[in-house]
């Protein structure tokens, strides 16, 4: 089996605990509606069945016409943005196992779905002082979102790896359709939207229990 040379993570769920600071901002945005707010495993739901922001709205909120769907996520988007700060965190583990990663000689990518761009991408990660750890990030603003293989391909063209030298991480059902629809050995951690049992309806190469069992994992299954 070929050794890894790099790793690319997802990033909401897997590497940030952002989940309550989507659900507060959405629930915000929905009330200056006079909407009725949705609980966050409702949400969580949603996200996991890769239902983007339009899409859920649409199914939530008939009575929204597409100007109010515009300006909902815009609005949403300066709302989650100024509590991002604040209020999202790291997941438990993550700057060691990063630091291990590298300290390895391991290239790190994030792959996400958000549809930011330029150095947006990069504000959580430098607010959370892991930015330094990441070599790529590639965003479903500019490539198809996920479970669209794209994201993943990009970021391995950007490390100047092959598909085959990666292994791709992730805690959602559209992560892992996205590794193997890109060809890529998917690890999945119930960390996120998805559980244990949902994760593995889709058949991930493998399943950790958490983040911190990656490296010693990368090394027993994939180096020499």
């Amino acid at each position: 089996m070929q050794p890894i040379k790099g790793v690319i993570f997802d990033l909401d769920g897997t590497l940030i605990d952002s989940l309550d600071t989507y659900n507060l901002a959405f629930n915000r945005i929905v009330r200056r509606y006079q909407l009725n707010p949705i609980d966050i495993r409702e949400l969580a739901d949603f996200l996991n069945q890769f239902v983007s922001l339009e899409q859920l709205l649409k199914q939530l909120y008939p009575s929204l016409s597409p100007d109010d769907i515009t300006t909902f996520r815009t609005e949403m988007k300066n709302e989650f943005t100024a509590l991002a700060k604040d209020h999202i965190t790291l997941q438990p583990h993550v700057k060691d196992v990063l630091q291990s990663l590298k300290e390895r000689g391991i290239k790190i990518g994030v792959a996400t779905g958000r549809m930011s761009t330029g150095n947006s991408k990069w504000r959580d990660l430098k607010n959370l002082g892991i930015d330094c750890l990441i070599d790529v990030v590639v965003t479903g603003g500019e490539t198809k979102p996920k479970p669209h293989p794209d994201s993943l391909i990009k970021c391995t063209q950007e490390l100047g790896l092959s598909l085959s030298e990666c292994i791709f991480v992730g805690d959602s059902r559209a992560d892992i359709v996205a590794g193997k629809s890109a060809g890529i050995r998917v690890i999945a951690i119930p960390t996120g939207v998805a559980s244990r049992e949902q994760l593995a309806e889709e058949l991930p190469d493998y399943m950790l229990e958490s983040l911190d069992l990656l490296p010693e994992h990368i090394i027993d299954v994939y180096q020499d």
